[in-house]
């Protein structure tokens, strides 16, 4: 009996062991799948947010790249890709390095919209337009997280379509970013863009809604750069419905926000065209299709529009077409930006149409003014010679006073630079008689006769025979600079020849009371 509990109690404790020893395989089984388990959660976790970090580190390139592309400083607080016009032509091969820097974004994390539209943004700029719209639509069919982002990508797209005439493709883009999120400020602009869309190929069925539609998109944005959109989009609703009152005013409005506006000058364009206006609407078209060929796609109507007015400026009488060339040259010539070479190929053109049209006289005078500013002082005498005769001719043919006035003040100049002064002082005198009431003629009466002063020499007239003589140009130059500031209010010209002349008189005051 006793032999028999010993063994019953080595039974148990064999089956003790057995369980501690399984128990203890267990805990072993569990730990090892809690730290593979935590092992899986941890590599993913830091191979996710690797991947987040490749993702904006190579957006951060592309935008880089995209900023050197243009010649644009790189701002190191800026991490967003800009819009603004280079001064320069964009680096095509830098430009492309940007596209794959985001293309790698996008390989990291396809939800970075930003890239997508980076990427669209570039093609844009490089004028490569069928891509842009690829990776757009690439883009579009990422199943994005984010509401925001889908939208971002549909409106863009919109833009993208708009830019290429595709306005049945752009009305439905925008139409998906909205349904995306209605209220979100990303999509205001997509709001005027399905208007315009729409009435670009005379979709008018839910015009009742138009203004509607653009007044919630300028409700969710207050940006001053994308006012023109909207006020242009309520303006061309407006027309539609017939109420042109209400049309004009906010194409004014949308004028005084961006007067570059493609859209908007081609509309107005249309209403001068119907108020039998040539010269207004001719310019306005050719900013429309200048604008927008700078910016991307010439504008299409635009673009249509002025082939046909070119056709009637072809028709006209040559002087006719020659006015319409010095009005235009005269436009840019008055532009705070002006583009010099611009402005010389349209006067020329006005010379080349017809050397002997009135309108023509501006076109010599601004064309030898050209040619008396230069450097090149091996240049400037045959220059000057050049511009006698530009001028001569032109003073010949104006027929208007400004114009004679503007070819005797040339002449003036051009005579002095061959120092004939004779020249140069009658110049003077015919510039004033065609337009007394301009300070113009006076200030260049004035300038020859105080150079003419400053050139005498003492040294060469020992016995003062000539000294009398000079003294008095000073005291005409003085009386022609007094007449110059009565007819204007500033000019800095003025303002600096009158300090000089003030000083030559103190000096012969000083010479005179010292003898």
């Amino acid at each position: 009996m006793v032999q028999h509990t010993k063994g019953l109690k080595g039974e148990i404790l064999v089956v003790k062991e057995k369980a501690n020893s399984r128990n203890k395989m267990i805990i072993r089984l569990v730990i090892l799948v809690i730290v593979l388990v935590a092992g899986v959660l941890a590599y993913r976790y830091f191979s996710e947010k690797t991947r987040f970090l490749n993702a904006d580190r190579y957006y951060k390139y592309g935008v880089t790249k995209f900023k050197e592309a243009q010649g644009i400083p790189i701002d190191s607080t800026t991490t967003t890709t800009t819009t603004n016009q280079p001064p320069k032509p964009i680096d095509t091969d830098i430009a492309l390095e940007a596209i794959n820097n985001f293309r790698q974004s996008v390989g990291f994390d396809e939800q970075r919209a930003d890239s997508w539209m980076g990427m669209a943004e570039v093609y844009t700029k490089i004028k490569e337009f069928d891509k842009a719209i690829e990776v757009l639509e690439e883009a579009s069919n990422i199943k994005y997280e984010s509401a925001s982002n889908r939208a971002a990508i549909w409106t863009t797209l919109g833009d993208a379509y708009y830019l290429n005439a595709r306005y049945q493709d752009a009305a439905d883009a925008y139409s998906v970013a909205i349904k995306e999120s209605p209220k979100n400020p990303i999509v205001a602009l997509s709001y005027p863009g399905k208007v315009r869309s729409l009435l670009e190929i005379g979709n008018t069925a839910e015009i009742d809604s138009f203004a509607e539609w653009v007044r919630h998109g300028m409700d969710l944005d207050s940006r001053a750069e994308n006012q023109h959109i909207y006020h242009f989009a309520l303006g061309w609703t407006y027309e539609t419905r017939g109420r042109l009152d209400q049309a004009m005013s906010e194409y004014r409005e949308s004028m005084s926000y961006n007067d570059k506006y493609a859209p908007c000058l081609y509309r107005l364009a249309l209403q001068e065209q119907e108020a039998n206006l040539f010269f207004e609407p001719y310019l306005k078209l050719l900013l429309a299709v200048e604008g927008s060929t700078k910016v991307g796609i010439p504008y299409a109507p635009a673009q249509e529009a002025l082939a046909k007015m070119e056709e009637q400026l072809a028709n006209f009488n040559t002087a006719k077409q020659a006015e319409i060339h010095v009005q235009v040259a005269n436009y840019y010539f008055n532009q705070d930006n002006r583009d010099a070479e611009k402005v010389e190929e349209l006067y020329k053109k006005a010379l080349e149409t017809d050397p002997n049209a009135p309108a023509s006289a501006a076109a010599y005078a601004k064309l030898a003014a050209v040619l008396l500013d230069t450097r090149v002082d091996e240049e400037l005498e045959s220059n000057a010679k050049e511009a006698v005769e530009m001028t001569k001719k032109g003073a010949a043919i104006a027929a208007n006073n400004n114009d004679k006035l503007e070819n005797y003040v040339i002449l003036a100049r051009a005579m002095r630079i061959l120092e004939d002064f004779n020249g140069a002082v009658d110049a003077g005198n015919k510039a004033i008689q065609a337009s007394q009431d301009s300070y113009k003629g006076y200030l260049e009466q004035a300038i020859t006769f105080y150079e003419e002063y400053v050139s005498y020499e003492a040294e060469e007239d020992p016995e003062g025979k000539l000294l009398a003589k000079y003294e008095s140009y000073i005291y005409k130059a003085k009386d022609n600079i007094g007449k110059a500031k009565q007819l204007v209010v500033y000019d800095r010209e003025v303002e600096a020849y009158q300090k000089r002349v003030d000083r030559a008189i103190e000096r012969v005051e000083k010479e005179k009371a010292s003898k």
